[in-house]
């Protein structure tokens, strides 16, 4: 297996330091394709962003836990080179309408892919080479909300495994529910398990995130402008614990929507990304503290973009790039190892691609 850890001894001479660098993959939705940048984890600058790979509706991208080959919602598989740049391996194609979200499961034998328009859920079995078979299971959500314009129809936004490798969890914007599917590896395919209701109303169930250890999922409600907290039960079913705002309840709401949760490598932090869809300069961070039973607001931070759709930290957890897909740019922040508070650096780097995905090596 390849590294891509760069280290550089050339600098910092008088202390015998050496640079290190994380590479980072960004997928976009209005450029020219997949993007890669360089971090340097001891200052945290970015480098300017190199086309990867030049191709359609790569919007989100999953990286093979073998860190060779990167998938994107373009149905697309790629080999990841030495030098950054990304070869195409194959493309394939279902019935479903604007892939919006892809990932893999965590013996990389199986890419799952979720659909916004068409409210779909589809699997596709990695081959040896690392390309995508055909489609081995495809399903049609089915059903309405209560929001008046966002969910007349199902809208799939994400799905995500578990980490015991057994389910899949596909959270669908538009009918307030989580659909469980068991997933078998092996042959990536997917069959339907049962489906978890989000109660409270227009809530939009977008992206979700689990505990290392697999005892809480942490799903983000872009509708609602919230975080339920879900345990697993038998069978793969989940139960809801409760449901926090992403904001203070002072916080004027209109017009603004979640877009990305993310736990922090230490397990001790929560982040969600809040877009402000009137260019008020509104869109922020929050962030959370967890705890074994449980987890608190701590502080919202601006997010210094406009619409945060995604956001990532590096593997140490010092640094976090925030992409503005409306600003075009990439907010670089510090984070404070025991507060766990993201404090922006003043850097930012510009974008053209409406970066809306970031995806550490």
């Amino acid at each position: 297996m390849t590294s891509f850890k760069i280290i550089t001894a050339a600098t910092l001479l008088c202390s015998g330091a050496q640079a290190e660098f994380e590479r980072v993959y960004i997928g976009t939705k209005q450029s020219k394709g997949i993007y890669f940048a360089d971090l340097d984890t001891a200052t945290g600058k970015l480098s300017t962003p190199t086309l990867a790979a030049e191709t359609k509706d790569c919007g989100f991208i999953a990286i093979h836990p073998d860190k060779e080959m990167l998938y994107s919602t373009g149905v697309s598989a790629f080999q990841i080179n030495e030098d950054g740049t990304l070869t195409h391996l194959n493309t394939q194609t279902t019935e479903g309408k604007n892939a919006c979200h892809i990932s893999l499961d965590a013996s990389g034998k199986c890419a799952m892919v979720a659909y916004y328009n068409s409210g779909s859920a589809a699997s596709f079995q990695l081959l040896e080479d690392g390309s995508l078979s055909g489609a081995k299971s495809f399903y049609n959500h089915e059903g309405s909300g209560e929001h008046p314009t966002r969910q007349d129809t199902p809208h799939a936004h994400s799905i995500f495994t578990n980490p015991d490798n057994t389910y899949a969890y596909a959270s669908d914007l538009g009918i307030d529910k989580i659909m469980i599917y068991k997933l078998d590896p092996a042959s990536g395919t997917l069959t339907p398990a049962g489906e978890t209701v989000i109660p409270g109303g227009s809530m939009g169930p977008r992206h979700l995130k689990w505990n290392a250890d697999g005892t809480l999922v942490y799903l983000l409600n872009e509708l609602d402008l919230s975080i339920t907290v879900l345990k697993p039960l038998a069978d793969g079913q989940l139960e809801v614990i409760e449901t926090v705002s992403t904001l203070p309840d002072d916080a004027g709401k209109s017009e603004i929507t979640c877009a990305e949760i993310r736990i922090h490598p230490s397990g001790k932090f929560i982040y969600a990304s809040n877009r402000d869809l009137t260019e008020q300069g509104r869109d922020s961070i929050s962030v959370f503290a967890r705890f074994e039973d449980g987890f608190q607001h701590l502080e919202t931070v601006a997010a210094e973009v406009w619409i945060p759709r995604n956001f990532n930290m590096d593997p140490s957890g010092k640094w976090m790039l925030v992409g503005g897909r409306k600003s075009n740019d990439i907010a670089i922040f510090s984070i404070d190892p025991e507060t766990g508070i993201p404090s922006f650096t003043g850097t930012k780097v510009p974008f053209e691609g409406a970066p809306i995905c970031f995806e550490f090596l």
